[in-house]
């Protein structure tokens, strides 16, 4: 085994933790890593990045229900709305631009976690909690265009399953966190089954990346027990919008060239 990638063993946990605690894909940060820091193609950074978030989120969903955190109806309905998109993602990867796909999901990141940051300044927090299935039937729209840009991008699921949960159904915000980051973990292993039948996953960093995240993702979950939901939705709304503007120059880049 090649000890090459090492150091993202550390930086896999600290990720984990960020991920797990707040709400938001472990991709959003490993993708841009794994395609401008360290120089690997697009698709394989894609893969890799999902393959990494998978056990990661995986970690945290466990915990999440261990300590009966996740709105099982809901999520378990959203699970089912993304699948399709995930498909239709995965075909996306391989013949759409993939820096034109992160120019529209990052306009729609930066509008979202916009939104979410100003409610957090304000103090406006989800309040409610074992909700009946019902009440997704409006936005059943949204799941599939999270599914599609997750398993095309690496980011997309949480970032959009987060905000229908607690703006859209008023969610409590750390319910919300994890109900979203469930729906994640399921629909990326869809997607990795997917990568790995393709061959785009580049194990010898895996190994390293995926072992972080296992512990992160355990750890996350329950720092999140005593972090105020004010820090929690702040520190998902600022990385999303760091993220979303990272995408946006990359798909105007793309287009000036």
């Amino acid at each position: 085994m090649s000890f090459e990638y090492w150091y993202m063993f550390p930086v896999s946990v600290v990720i984990a933790i960020l991920a797990n605690s707040s709400g938001f894909s472990g991709g959003v940060l490993f993708q841009p890593i794994y395609n401008l820091l360290m120089n690997i193609p697009i698709q394989n950074a894609v893969a890799t990045g999902i393959a990494t978030e998978t056990v990661g989120m995986t970690s945290g969903a466990i915990r999440y229900l261990w300590y009966k955190m996740v709105e099982l109806p809901i999520c378990f309905t959203m699970i089912m709305l993304t699948i399709p998109g995930v498909v239709a993602g995965n075909h996306a990867l391989l013949v759409v631009n993939g820096d034109l796909l992160k120019l529209v999901l990052g306009i729609i990141m930066m509008g979202i976690a916009t939104m979410q940051l100003v409610s957090a300044l304000k103090r406006s927090f989800g309040t409610r909690e074992n909700i009946p299935i019902e009440d997704i039937y409006r936005y059943m729209w949204i799941p599939p265009i999270g599914g599609f840009f997750s398993s095309s991008t690496g980011t997309g699921i949480c970032e959009l399953a987060q905000p229908v949960l607690e703006k859209g159904l008023n969610v409590k915000t750390k319910r919300a966190n994890a109900t979203a980051i469930l729906v994640e973990a399921t629909a990326d292993w869809v997607i990795t089954i997917w990568n790995l039948h393709a061959g785009l996953i580049m194990w010898e960093l895996w190994i390293f990346t995926g072992t972080g995240v296992i512990v992160g993702g355990q750890i996350g979950p329950y720092l999140s027990k005593y972090l105020p939901e004010k820090i929690i939705k702040i520190c998902f709304s600022i990385s999303i919008i760091i993220i979303g503007i990272f995408y946006i120059v990359k798909g105007i880049k793309w287009l000036a060239g």
